[in-house]
């Protein structure tokens, strides 16, 4: 059996190898774009929550885009913090930013949802970019953005950022999130079939306003936990045509603080993700990946210190370690990221198992969501 999971381990690490040079290979690049054509107006949509300490960095980067016709428009989600007194420091200098006056969620709704469609009642653009309030654009991100998905004759285009990271355990866990576009089939987001697959994240999603009033806005998202993601989905199983972008030099995010911010957010929401009979399919081939990624080195660890692990399997142990390292370097050179969090791949994967049984826990047998100060029954929310 042993034997059976290792060999199985080698053939899906080099799987997944192939599978990161064809995802970068089928995702086009912002940076790449050459800026021209259609400029039609675009309502950037920021919703926020107790954002003090992001909120100035993401604001001062939309203000200083490089394209002829936006808004900014700023939903403040009943702060507690200075984010409202920054943003109106921002909205008397500038009359290109409109902050708007959030309110609890009525019942049904949650809160990310609710701002997110008071501000897009609001906004007056052709075109809606959704970006959380911690998220920071290059100058030039928006005009590449707009001109990628006129380009394309396309109604939706998602950003894939780069992920910040500071000290050990953000540099350890974060490289999971990209890893789930770049070391599975990401390449289908960019295609119109199957309807099962697109990409959105609150690192950016631009949305044509015909598109995202077509399938009932975030009316329809009002008790999403993970609602960027399924407008991507709603749209493109809508007909409508979606597509996703490189963007790591372009947008940037550091979503989480430390240890324990990732656990809690990631607690939040990834749970969702594991809904419907796609979701029980993508929950089944997590725990087999899981499996094949921690077996190895496990192993390997085993073997050294004295286990009776036959010499072949030892073998095998070692090259698979080998070449999930080797994966997750070549995605790191690839996005510019630093090399030397490839070398703990066995400690995100344990990490990652934990805080996904951690979440499905919450969702199950807590029955509880708690964001940004708010609790929620989790049997009303969905993915």
């Amino acid at each position: 059996m042993i034997h059976a999971l290792l060999v199985g381990a080698v053939i899906v690490g080099l799987g997944v190898i192939a599978l990161i040079f064809i995802n970068l290979a089928a995702t086009p690049r912002l940076s790449r774009v050459i800026v021209g054509g259609r400029t039609p107006r675009v309502s950037i949509v920021v919703p926020a929550r107790n954002e003090e300490r992001g909120i100035a960095g993401a604001v001062s980067s939309h203000l200083a885009q490089e394209y002829p016709d936006f808004e900014v428009v700023v939903v403040n989600d009943c702060s507690a913090d200075r984010t409202g007194e920054i943003l109106e420091s921002y909205a008397r200098a500038d009359p290109r930013i409109r902050v708007i006056a959030g309110s609890d969620p009525p019942a049904g709704w949650l809160g990310k949802p609710h701002a997110l469609s008071l501000g897009a009642r609001a906004a007056t653009g052709d075109i809606l970019l959704f970006a959380d309030a911690d998220v920071r654009y290059d100058r030039r991100a928006l005009a590449e953005a707009v001109t990628l998905l006129e380009s394309e004759s396309c109604d939706f285009l998602g950003l894939l950022p780069r992920f910040e990271a500071e000290g050990f355990w953000e540099n350890v866990l974060m490289p999971y999130v990209p890893g789930g576009y770049y070391f599975g089939p990401g390449f289908l987001a960019n295609r119109d079939r199957p309807r099962w697959m697109a990409l959105g994240g609150g690192a950016g999603i631009l949305v044509r306003r015909s598109a995202y009033d077509a399938v009932g806005g975030h009316e329809t998202l009002k008790n999403s936990v993970v609602d960027d993601v399924r407008l991507a989905f709603l749209v493109k199983r809508a007909g409508f045509r979606t597509r996703a972008a490189r963007a790591e030099d372009r947008v940037s995010v550091r979503m989480y603080r430390g240890l324990g911010e990732i656990v809690e957010g990631f607690t939040k929401n990834i749970a969702y993700l594991f809904t419907g009979p796609v979701g029980l399919a993508l929950l089944a081939l997590t725990a087999v990946i899981t499996v094949l990624a921690a077996l190895p080195p496990v192993a390997l660890v085993a073997g050294i210190l004295g286990a009776p692990v036959a010499r072949g399997d030892l073998g095998l142990a070692a090259l698979a370690t080998a070449i999930a390292v080797c994966a997750r370097a070549i995605l790191a050179v690839s996005l510019g990221d630093p090399l030397w969090p490839a070398l703990t791949h066995p400690i995100m994967t344990a990490a990652w198992a934990a805080i996904i049984g951690r979440s499905l826990y919450f969702r199950l047998v807590r029955r509880r969501l708690t964001w940004r100060g708010r609790q929620f029954d989790a049997r009303a929310a969905r993915f």
